[in-house]
């Protein structure tokens, strides 16, 4: 994210930001006379330039400015919009309170509402707190053609407290390292979570991993100490199963405090008919490795979704690394290694990031079907020169061919071959690679190099990308 008037600082962070500008009559400082609200607007116009994941807009001020800036937003930005409003010193009645929500939906343009109330004492709180939440309720079921958001309901003050464990989406807290809270009645997040564990307002879930041949997984001991770190009291299993059928039949699948699963090899695509939605990647790649249980709002039922997660893990880390570069125009390319569901996966991103998939494999024709499927070209060898006539495609030819100029290397090389293939990239491209500008990347620069693979933590591919001076990416990174 690059903010401007900073000295184009740039900030490299996974982390979401949100971008907030709070006013006097809000909770905040900044002035909110006429002039002050005019800059304020031009602060946010700022933070949304910026490329921040959510710009909170409050709701009560002028609705040209406040129309403008959404305007802008939903041209030009894909930040979400959090709409927002603070009543400090003064209690508010249902009535406001739902007026309230209704006003911070933004006529439908807001992709979240948040409101923050306040009480007297302790006495009045139920009170307010049942207004916040009926509010809250109403919104949730507001008629068409307004869609559905997500809701932040809060109370200020001591006496409000109850209200940031009963909220259930992007409660603000703070941290004990603090040397004082932001808002008055303020937790931190242990706190909030040994709260609602010891009130049972958390309920355990079961969840696990499905494969075969697992039992060197790391996912039940990263989820247990991430369910531990977080005071959750689920649960995270191996359930090492030979086929999907032997799941289905289990106790596990059908208990109701069943969860959600992670699905890796060989069942990826042998749960997908078990789900009741598929996700559009999903349907995309053709293979799932996660199952999302959803509750149907007509019904009550649990509802059992497919997803792919993959490709996001695939896309996350290579934005970062590429951003804004020749990628985006299409002409960039990227080498994708295998043939497998992973590699489908990384197709999708790769074709999401806009650029130019070439597959290899050392089965060709899975190649050609990845490419018939993702786009881009499949090569039979990893040679710079076919040296013949014969139909052989090869790497040099398909990337001069990709991006219309000779002596060119990947933008970026995702591997999904297991460790154990011990895979390297051919000298030639090692030496164009190694000759090129790091300021000519993508064209005769150096490719970013992503191994899927998170154990072990180097393999020969990244040692050897290392030492060439490239940008690498570990197969952890895609579950940051």
């Amino acid at each position: 994210m690059l903010l401007p008037g900073m000295a184009g600082t740039v900030i490299e962070d996974g982390m979401p930001v949100v971008f907030t500008v709070r006013t006097a009559h809000q909770a905040g400082t900044y002035p909110d006379d006429e002039e002050g609200i005019r800059r304020m607007f031009g602060m946010l116009e700022v933070g949304l330039r910026s490329g921040v994941e959510v710009l909170d807009v409050e709701s009560a001020w002028d609705d040209g400015l406040t129309d403008a800036l959404l305007r802008l937003a939903e041209e030009r930005y894909a930040t979400q919009i959090l709409g927002s409003h603070h009543v400090v010193g003064r209690e508010s009645s249902m009535e406001e309170a739902v007026g309230f929500y209704r006003q911070c939906h933004l006529g439908g343009r807001a992709h979240g509402a948040k409101v923050v109330l306040s009480v007297d004492d302790d006495s009045k709180d139920a009170m307010a707190l049942d207004a916040g939440l009926i509010a809250q309720s109403l919104c949730a079921s507001s008629v068409p053609p307004q869609p559905v958001v997500p809701n932040v309901a809060l109370l200020l003050g001591e006496a409000g407290q109850y209200s940031r464990i009963l909220n259930e989406r992007f409660t603000p807290v703070t941290h004990e390292s603090l040397p004082f809270v932001a808002a008055p009645g303020q937790l931190t997040a242990n706190e909030i979570m040994a709260t609602r564990l010891v009130m049972g307002v958390l309920k355990p879930r079961k969840f696990g991993i499905l494969g075969h041949n697992i039992a060197y997984s790391v996912s039940p001991a990263m989820h247990g100490a991430a369910f531990a770190a977080a005071k959750l009291p689920h649960s995270y299993s191996l359930l090492d199963m030979e086929n999907v059928e032997e799941l289905i039949k289990s106790d596990f699948w059908n208990d109701e405090d069943f969860g959600g699963l992670s699905v890796t090899i060989p069942h990826k695509q042998n749960i997908m008919p078990y789900m009741d939605e598929l996700s559009d990647s999903v349907k995309a790649i053709g293979a799932m490795n996660t199952v999302v249980v959803e509750k149907d709002e007509d019904t009550g039922k649990r509802r059992l979704v497919g997803d792919n997660t993959d490709w996001r893990g695939i896309h996350g880390p290579l934005e970062r690394r590429l951003g804004g570069s020749e990628g985006k125009d299409g002409r960039g390319a990227a080498l994708i290694l295998g043939g497998g569901g992973t590699a489908r996966a990384a197709a999708y991103a790769a074709r999401e990031l806009g650029l130019f998939p070439i597959h290899w494999n050392r089965t060709p024709g899975k190649a050609r079907e990845l490419a018939e499927a993702f786009g881009g070209a499949a090569v039979e060898t990893l040679d710079e020169d076919c040296g013949g006539d014969d139909g052989t495609t090869c790497l040099g030819e398909a990337l001069a061919e990709a991006s219309g100029v000779e002596g060119t290397v990947p933008v970026a090389v995702i591997s999904t071959l297991p460790a154990a293939a011990g895979f390297v990239l051919p000298q030639w491209l090692v030496d164009r690679s190694s000759a090129s500008s790091d300021d000519n990347a993508g064209a005769a620069g150096k490719p970013v190099v992503f191994d899927v693979n998170y154990k072990p933590y180097s393999t020969p591919l990244l040692e050897q990308a290392e030492g060439m001076g490239c940008q690498v990416i570990r197969g952890s990174e895609m579950l940051w």
